[in-house]
This record gives C-alpha cells, structure tokens and sequence, in this order.
C-alpha cells in the first residue's frame, strides 16, 4: 500500500497520475513507475534520509555517464522528501525488457554481441579513476580478513573454505600498487534494460564504488554466467579487446575467491534459504576452476 503523503514534497507530483510499485531486487529502496499527465513515464527510488549524501554521490555519477558514453537513465530529481524522512530520486524511464528475462530467447550469436557491448561499456565505467593514489592491497586484505573472521564467527564452514583461504594469501600480493576506479558494483544483465531498438542501458548504479575494477566480474561468475555463457564470454571479450592476459585472469579468479565468503555470509544473514542458494553459487564457482587450480574458468572459449 503506497502512502502517497510520502511523496507530496517531490517537485511534479500534483501532475501525477499514476504511481506503480515494482518489486524486483535485493535492495531495500522502494521502487514505482510514475506517469504524469503528458503520459510521460518516470523512475522513482525512495531510500531512507540517511542515504542523502551517498545518493548525491551516485546522482552526480548518473549525470557524468553520459559523457563516458554508457546509455543509463537521465536524473531528474533528487532530495528529501516526507518531513525529510526519506531520500528520493526520480529519474527518466526507459522502455525495454530486462536483459536477463530475454536473453535466453535470442540465438548464441547475438547473446555474444550483447556481451561485447557490456563489456565495452564497463571499460567505460571503468576509465573513471581518483585523482588521489589509494593503498588498495592493504585496504582489500584487511576487508578480506575482517569478512572471513565474521564468516567462522557465525559457525559457518564450507567444504573447500581451507583451500580457497590458501589460493588468496598466496596470491593477494597481485594487489600490491594495483590502481582502483568507480566500478558499478552490481553488473550483471539483471541491471541492463535492452530497448526496443535493440541499444542496451545500464542501470542501478547504488552500489558504486572505488576498487580494483576487475571486481566488478563477480556478478558475471555468479550470475550472468548461468543466465548465458556466450553473453559470459563476450563481456570479457569486449572489455579486453578479445585478448584477456594472464593479469586479467589472474585478478579475475583473486577477486571472486575473495568474494566467496562474504557471499555465504550475506546469504546465512538473510535466511537459510539464500545461505542455500549462495552456496549453490559458490560451488559452481569452484568446478568453474577446479577449486582454484586454474585461474580461467572451464566455460570460457575464446
């Protein structure tokens, strides 16, 4: 049920006339569908008021999208809203599907062709660096560190735990002096809307953040690669310019690796059904390279 008192102090509202909630997602932001009078559709997130500074940080990374030239949504608003309760943004809507629910349907070549667009538009993303330098292996090993110590904390245990805490204290040197960017930190075809002309736009950009870049292929090994392998494939095709080196691989199996044990934490957090479910995905990262014995994954064919 919609407290339409909730939204009253969003400019435009009096020109309103609908307001659709959407449930899809993890996050804890409210989404709705708003069209006004001119039949002009919107995107509206509402957050808590305690987000206002990071949702402006994110605001301002919408607006310079276009100059990377990464297709995404247009900001129209953002402020606070309810007594100052809450958070909003109110954004251009963009017609199309969710590239997830329709690429199955497509042929192995053109679920290719949408992987090299993303993966060209994550270099993009990508070309976004901090003026400042920033120390990120000790930053990186310390959230590693601090996350498995939660991960033991909770009583969990996972049947190739030892072995993936080997492979990324033997390897977590390859951080050393590794320059970070903005990443998107959620890439993965459930955040790309593909339009009707077949142009494909990012969205959901909440959790940015400044790491490593190759970071932002997690979701790729544990989510678009079981949506489509060819989609998988030619998103690292299109971000390495269809030659992935040896540093490439190697950042890319340190980073999901490290990854692992915050995921099975965040899953057992939410409920046993997702802790389920995360272990799922950690297992088939684990056949993906043979418990870490190769830093390639099987299903990646140039």
């Amino acid at each position: 049920m919609i407290d339409y008192d909730e939204l009253k102090d969003i400019p435009c509202y009096d020109t309103w006339i609908s307001i659709e909630p959407i449930d899809q997602g993890f996050s804890t932001d409210r989404k709705f569908c708003i069209t006004d009078i001119n039949c002009e559709k919107f995107f509206l997130r509402l957050s808590d008021a305690t987000s206002y500074a990071r949702k402006k940080q994110e605001h301002e990374i919408i607006r310079s999208m276009s100059c990377l030239g990464v297709p995404t949504v247009k900001e129209v608003y953002l402020g606070l809203c309810n007594s100052e309760k809450h958070t909003y943004m109110l954004q251009t809507w963009i017609d199309g599907e969710i590239l997830e629910n329709v690429l199955p349907t497509f042929s192995k070549t053109k679920q290719y062709e949408l992987g090299l667009e993303a993966g060209r538009l994550l270099k993009r993303i990508h070309s976004w660096q901090p003026k400042a330098s920033f120390d990120w292996y000790s930053t990186r090993f310390n959230q590693y560190l601090s996350n498995y110590d939660n991960y033991k904390k909770h009583g969990l245990s996972y049947e190739y735990e030892q072995q993936i805490d080997r492979y990324i204290k033997t390897n977590i040197h390859l951080l050393k002096g590794k320059q970070i960017s903005l990443v998107h930190g959620d890439f993965h075809v459930g955040n790309m809307i593909l339009s009707p002309a077949d142009d494909l736009y990012i969205i959901d950009f909440d959790r940015f953040d400044w790491k490593d870049p190759i970071e932002d292929f997690y979701k790729l090994a544990v989510f678009s690669r079981n949506v489509s392998i060819p989609f998988s494939i030619g998103q690292i095709d299109g971000y390495t310019d269809f030659n992935p080196s040896i540093e490439f691989w190697e950042m890319y199996a340190l980073s999901i690796a490290m990854t692992s044990f915050l995921s099975l934490l965040w899953g057992k957090r939410i409920s046993e059904t997702m802790y389920k479910h995360r272990k799922r995905l950690c297992d088939i990262l684990v056949e993906d390279h043979d418990c870490f014995k190769h830093r390639i994954p099987k299903w990646y064919k140039k």
